[in-house]
């Protein structure tokens, strides 16, 4: 655990998007998305049943594999291995089953929790600057940069979430034990570089 806050060794984790790794999507009729986020918040010490998800996009296996159904997202054993190793705190694990695109059962996956907390995201103290819309485009669009919010509501965790989001924060020790054993699919951003559309907030409570 950490013991201060600096933003520029704390870090968002996020999906990276890419289109190698396996994708998933379950077809649970109890999770809905009350439920998702109740897992992903570690606020259910286990699904009402056993969570299975199917691969339906991508292909390759890796450390992290995010979801059809935001937020929900499971983890390999090797990086609970990690997490446990270097006593990191602020996650925990559920029961899931993990399935390829042909139906065959991929083992040592766990549905990924993050039960560490940060207060709501400060947009006063972020900048608003124009950024090309997309990489080489002469268009722009604004964004904010930097995400904030009130160093006194983060409760020492490595992993958290951001009250009234589904933002992931992280500390400078996830990030050196992710980037020092090539933990795969997820990218980590300096909170300091975090650029978040302003465009989005219509679409996302002021908090």
């Amino acid at each position: 655990m950490s013991t201060s806050l600096n933003f520029d060794k704390m870090y968002e984790l996020r999906d990276p998007l890419g289109n190698r790794a396996l994708r998933l999507r379950s077809y649970e009729d109890w999770l809905d998305s009350e439920t998702a986020g109740a897992l992903f918040r570690g606020q259910l010490p286990e699904p009402p049943q056993l969570l299975r998800l199917y691969g339906y996009m991508g292909g390759q296996p890796m450390d992290f594999l995010w979801s059809a159904m935001i937020p929900i997202a499971c983890i390999s054993e090797r990086v609970v291995e990690l997490l446990s190793a270097h006593q990191l705190t602020g996650w925990s694990t559920y029961p899931a089953e993990v399935y390829d695109r042909k139906g065959n059962l991929l083992p040592d996956y766990h549905g990924f929790s993050i039960t560490g907390r940060v207060g709501k995201r400060d947009r006063s103290r972020s900048q608003v600057v124009d950024v090309p819309l997309y990489k080489g485009s002469e268009k722009t669009h604004q964004v904010y940069k930097g995400f904030f919010f009130d160093e006194s509501s983060w409760d020492g965790s490595d992993f958290c979430t951001v009250a009234g989001t589904y933002y992931m924060v992280v500390t400078q020790a996830v990030y050196n034990v992710f980037k020092r054993n090539k933990v795969n699919n997820v990218r980590l951003i300096r909170l300091t570089e975090v650029e978040i559309p302003v465009s989005l907030d219509k679409h996302i409570p002021q908090t």
